[in-house]
């Protein structure tokens, strides 16, 4: 079994956490990123999610994806 978390933005945008590269650097402007539909499309399914709060008209909650 492989898991796998994915931050999920209220704008639409989904970003898949590696650990192989910074998702965004603080200050500078996000390439959009939509990773969740892509994992989904491979299969991976939702165990659970978390709120993670938000502000400013944004709202980010992390998923936990696994996959068989």
């Amino acid at each position: 079994m492989q898991l796998k978390y994915v931050v999920v933005c209220s704008d639409g945008t989904s970003y898949a956490l590696t650990g192989k590269a910074p998702t965004m650097e603080w200050g500078k402007p996000k390439k959009p990123r939509f990773d969740l539909e892509d994992l989904l499309a491979q299969e991976w399914r939702p165990v659970r999610e978390t709120g993670m709060g938000g502000g400013d008209h944004a709202a980010f909650a992390l998923v936990l994806l696994q996959k068989e």
